[in-house]
């Protein structure tokens, strides 16, 4: 009896310690004692992470899933001291594993950015002169004074890119140099300068050579998981910016390549896509996404995605290049026909958090002064003819913030006079865009739809003047999220009648010759022409195939239908 009592007692002991409310479980994954460390672990993946911490916390909530948090776990063994986490599993209960720590450390907030929080970053910096006009005449005539790339760490938040030019002193006097090779994590540097110290000297400078000058700004894969397997078709978006004068007759090219170095290219990089005809607009950025195959052949290993932006009009070479913050790890295998948990895979309770992403959704108007980037627009309107005009969503991406997987669902669009959804608001009669399950702290990016004026209205309804578009994701509410308020992003929309005013200003009065540029209805450039006259501009616009297009001059922008 005694022996049965003792046997139950050690079971309901066992049970209430698995199950205390007390406290809850975490896994940490530690990425090292200092911000250096955490970054070349979790954003280069040059490091493992050191371990994985078991930890039953005494409080009465859970560190979010895929949060990085900086701490003192206090463990009375080892001499752990401050480190990096991430968190990868938490629990709602305190478990039989793990270290309990009864004075739970204070985490604060998350690191939001690690990848781009202040730490010593590697730079190679070649010598452009000592002197400001110096160095521009070397700049602008893409002379250096050497050929040495000198081996620095910079203190910075965000990473300096190839191609910037910097005032600086490292510890050879002050001098312009110019950035050729930089990246996020510390390097073995001959130099070391703080940027965010007051006695140091450093400064971005900015140099306008009037010529053409492309800069590769960013490629990133749209969804990081494990699931990159050879053979598979995979998506990545990519950014490129011109920073000098237009290209006049010269296709741009992009090509992505998968790269063991970073932010460099070699005789061993694999190419595998490429994209020609980009349109590149004097101060404007082209966002777009490249699918590609990932070759059956490619050895199984950790690669960057690099962007190469090439054109003949270029003059300077040193920002053609980039590569992504992280790598991905190819492997053999099959791809999962549906997507699981990674990061909670045990809990039943996790719930998704689905937004759409403004900083990746692509928009298209009447109005070319609109950024593409949704997130860019700064109090800018998007426009829209009332009789036929359209708006062109290139991509949408949706975002699980969650700590559960999400239920395949949709966005649909709304037409309304304030920036919340209501009853009131008139809900679009076109295709909806549907998006697949999306893991937690993933992001989804697909093609997006077209719009148009009269997808809110049945009966012929011609709207005017200012209103919103609301892009509500999961609008049927098929998951049960755990924040439902958030679903809702809004695309500012002015309607015009092109009619009510005449588009071509007709006068007798001579004009010194002018230059057009003729867009397609993508945004692509097709045609930059210098003319004479309102009547030279028409023959050259008789020259266009059939379609849509866009005209614009100093004079006027306006619509033109072959």
């Amino acid at each position: 009896m005694k022996k049965i009592t003792l046997l139950v007692f050690i079971l309901f002991s066992f049970k209430s310690w698995s199950q205390n409310p007390n406290y809850r479980y975490h896994e940490l994954q530690d990425l090292g004692p200092n911000i250096e460390w955490a970054i070349a672990v979790e954003c280069t993946q040059h490091y493992s992470p050191v371990g994985v911490r078991e930890v039953n916390l005494k409080q009465n909530f859970k560190l979010e899933v895929g949060k990085i948090y900086k701490a003192d776990l206090g463990l009375n063994y080892g001499n752990f001291g401050t480190r990096y986490y991430k968190v990868t599993y938490a629990g709602d209960a305190g478990t039989d594993k793990g270290d309990e720590i009864d004075t739970p450390p204070d985490f604060g907030a998350p690191i939001t950015d690690l990848c781009n929080s202040l730490s010593r970053k590697y730079i190679r910096p070649i010598l452009l002169g000592s002197t400001l006009q110096e160095a521009q005449n070397n700049f602008c005539s893409n002379l250096t004074v050497n050929t040495t790339r000198e081996m620095v760490n910079i203190k910075i938040a965000k990473s300096l890119s190839s191609g910037d030019i910097c005032f600086m002193d490292f510890g050879k006097g002050a001098n312009y140099y110019l950035i050729d090779g930089a990246d996020v994590e510390s390097g073995d540097a001959d130099y070391e300068v703080d940027s965010t110290d007051s006695n140091s000297l450093f400064s971005l400078i900015t140099f306008n050579c009037q010529k053409p000058d492309l800069q590769a700004v960013s490629v990133e894969p749209n969804i990081i998981n494990d699931n990159y397997y050879r053979g598979s078709t995979k998506s990545a978006k990519f950014n490129i910016r011109s920073i000098g004068t237009n290209i006049q007759n010269t296709n741009t090219t992009a090509t992505l390549y998968l790269s063991k170095t970073r932010n460099f290219l070699n005789g061993n990089d694999i190419q595998l896509t490429t994209k020609v005809s980009i349109p590149t607009e004097v101060n404007g950025n082209f966002i777009s996404n490249f699918i590609y195959t990932i070759p059956s052949n490619v050895s199984n290993d950790k690669y960057y995605l690099t962007l190469k932006v090439t054109n003949s009009e270029d003059f300077n070479a040193y920002n053609n290049v980039v590569s992504s913050s992280s790598k991905i790890t190819i492997k053999d295998g099959t791809p999962p026909t549906n997507p699981t948990n990674p990061t909670n895979p045990t809990n039943p309770t996790g719930k998704p958090d689905l937004i759409i992403d403004p900083n990746n959704t692509i928009v298209f108007s009447d109005c070319f002064d609109c950024p593409a980037a949704l997130s860019d627009l700064q109090g800018k309107r998007h426009r829209i003819s009332n009789q036929s005009g359209m708006l062109r969503i290139s991509l949408v991406s949706a975002k699980n913030t969650g700590n559960g997987i999400s239920s395949p669902t949709n966005v649909r669009f709304y037409l309304s006079s304030n920036t919340t959804l209501d009853t009131a608001d008139l809900k679009s009669n076109g295709a909806a865009v549907s998006i697949n399950a999306i893991n937690p702290g993933e992001s989804s990016i697909i093609s997006g739809s077209t719009i148009f004026s009269s997808d809110f209205s049945n009966s012929g309804t011609l709207f005017l003047n200012n209103w919103n578009i609301l892009m509500v994701v999961d609008d049927s509410k098929t998951n049960t999220e755990l924040n439902e308020n958030n679903n809702v992003t809004v695309i500012p929309v002015t309607f015009y009648n092109p009619f009510a005013k005449t588009a071509i200003v007709e006068t007798n009065e001579p004009v010194e010759p002018y230059s057009i540029n003729v867009y397609n209805f993508e945004g692509q450039k097709v045609l930059t022409k210098k003319v004479n006259s309102k009547e030279e501009q028409n023959k050259v616009l008789e020259s266009l195939k059939s379609g849509i297009y866009i005209i614009k001059s100093k004079y006027e922008t306006r619509k033109v239908i072959k």
